[in-house]
């Protein structure tokens, strides 16, 4: 049976490989390493990507998702090292996107912030690639970019510049942390050699203590608003509950631009919860649970800059029924075949899954979320149609 799977896997990788003249493909990438791959320390292996090889290291990671059977892997190299035809870098995610079915839920809401405001909103871009290793088929793997300083063009030299992942200072009560010795997960520059514990908890002292005059003169100073808003908007609209306190980056990227925010990990979204329960606006995500987007919604002038957001991007048609249906359409046409791969090494049915959906009927959970919920946000911002 495995000889089996790894011929289906070689020999559609190849078919894929030869389809679409530029067009959008499926990836083949084979990782090679004579010792077992770990959680915590870096394997040394050669990486075989669309054949060209090249030495790399790699380990598994995720925090929740490691309970799964299909498990995502760090990429690292020795220089930046362009991959799939995505700008250069050392590091990368080879995303296992188990629990989601389509593979889309990731690229679709990182694609749609960036159409939001292009150069300035910043989220990963992805590849959709076929992993085997050594001589195991993985299945389909979304590619995505690390946001880190090159990504997200972080000066290196500046006093202020800096990099945390979902720090945890937009809600109340406690959270434990990941990592005692990080408790706000400090990415750059590496906390071992400057500390900005101090900066980020004068951040969250001016979002939950300012008075609400101070707040409304600094905000615009301390937060790129605009990018702000339109974090607040993939939220509503991808109704992804988990994104609020978590799964999302907050930087600076130089002494004279305010913080932005970077979404990260979407999978839970677009008619399923963080357990991956069938939630078709059943229950609807509680932005007050930020601080941030609380205090900011109790501003008429938020308020209205929201609103006209969202009128903007629905007269652009960056956001309709029929142009997200069309990419994930096109997603859909260029995996689908990956996708069946995909199933026979992971299959739709295992206990992990709250149901049997395939391929084909989480696409339409998609589409009937688009249909349910972009009425419904029309209505909440006072969208009308010409």
């Amino acid at each position: 049976m495995r000889n089996f799977l790894i011929l289906c896997l070689t020999g559609l990788s190849l078919l894929l490989l030869s389809c679409g003249g530029g067009k959008e493909r499926v990836h083949s990438f084979v990782i090679s390493s004579e010792s077992d791959i770990g959680w915590d320390d870096w394997t040394p292996v050669t990486l075989s990507v669309d054949g060209s090889m090249t030495d790399a290291y790699v380990h598994y990671r995720g925090g929740g998702s490691s309970r799964h059977p299909k498990w995502s892997l760090s990429l690292k190299f020795d220089h930046p090292v362009e991959l799939c035809g995505l700008p250069a870098d050392k590091k990368w995610v080879l995303n296992a996107s188990y629990v989601d079915k389509t593979f889309l839920r990731h690229k679709l809401s990182f694609d749609l912030f960036r159409m939001m405001n292009p150069g300035v909103n910043i989220s990963p871009q992805c590849k959709f690639a076929l992993l085997q290793i050594n001589d195991d088929p993985r299945g389909l793997y979304v590619l995505m970019q690390k946001m880190d300083p090159v990504t997200l063009g972080i000066s290196r030299s500046d006093t202020s510049s800096v990099l945390f992942k979902e720090p945890r200072i937009f809600q109340t009560g406690y959270i434990p942390p990941q990592d005692t010795n990080n408790i706000y997960q400090q990415k750059f520059p590496k906390k071992k050699k400057d500390d900005r514990t101090c900066q980020i908890e004068s951040l969250r002292d001016f979002l939950f203590n300012s008075s609400d005059s101070l707040f409304r003169d600094s905000i615009a100073s301390v937060f790129d608003i605009n990018n702000v808003a339109d974090w607040h908007l993939l939220l509503l609209f991808s109704n992804n509950a988990d994104g609020i306190i978590k799964n999302y980056y907050l930087y600076k990227v130089d002494d004279a631009t305010p913080f932005r925010i970077a979404p990260w990990d979407y999978d839970h979204s677009y008619g399923r919860d963080s357990d991956y329960e069938y939630n078709m606006l059943d229950e609807i995500l509680d932005c007050d649970r930020a601080v941030i987007l609380r205090r900011l919604w109790e501003w008429d002038s938020y308020r209205t800059l929201i609103s006209n957001r969202w009128c903007e991007l629905r007269r652009q048609n960056i956001i309709s029924v029929q142009r997200l249906e069309a990419m994930v359409d096109a997603d859909a046409k260029t995996i689908r075949k990956a996708v069946e791969a995909n199933v026979r090494v992971w299959p739709v049915d295992d206990p992990v899954f709250s149901d049997s959906n395939d391929f084909d009927s989480e696409i339409n959970i998609m589409k009937q979320f688009f249909k349910l919920n972009i009425p419904r946000l029309d209505s909440l911002f006072n969208y009308q149609s010409k």
